[in-house]
């Protein structure tokens, strides 16, 4: 082949295979790249602007290590055991384990919940019984 003709193929195929980026270059240099970038921009800066939208929940973590026990607490001091006079008995009256009641003369002690009325009950204890009657004195002392 001829080195006019050759040099003249290889003009065409180079031009064929770099036409194309010719072509994009031209229209890039055309272009406002500057305006463009600032459009971008503002665009960016509105979206960064939105609130954030959460997507779906994802699963559920492993379970976390037990922490280290606490110290133990001194003992707490225990109450006095304490004794509460409800007065005179009140019939259906609801009293508490620990209540004292007279009745008949004599004290009774609860112990546990009840309504039922004491000496006829399991649930009261007689501590005090009532003494006999004593004899008229005739104003002696």
């Amino acid at each position: 082949m001829r080195p006019d003709v050759l040099a003249e193929h290889l003009a065409a195929t180079i031009r064929g295979l770099l036409g194309p980026f010719g072509l994009r270059l031209a229209a890039l240099e055309q272009r406002d790249l500057h305006g463009e970038l600032e459009g971008l921009a503002v665009r960016i800066a509105e979206l960064e602007a939105r609130a954030p939208v959460p997507g779906p929940a994802g699963p559920p973590g492993s379970a976390g290590r037990d922490g280290v026990d606490g110290k133990d607490g001194l003992d707490g001091k225990d109450g006095a055991p304490g004794l509460r006079y409800c007065g005179v008995h009140v019939h259906n009256k609801t009293y508490d384990t620990g209540d004292l009641v007279t009745a008949g003369g004599s004290a009774f002690h609860c112990q546990r919940t009840t309504t039922a009325a004491p000496g006829a009950s399991p649930d009261w204890m007689l501590m005090v019984k009532r003494g006999r009657d004593g004899k008229d004195s005739g104003g002696r002392s």
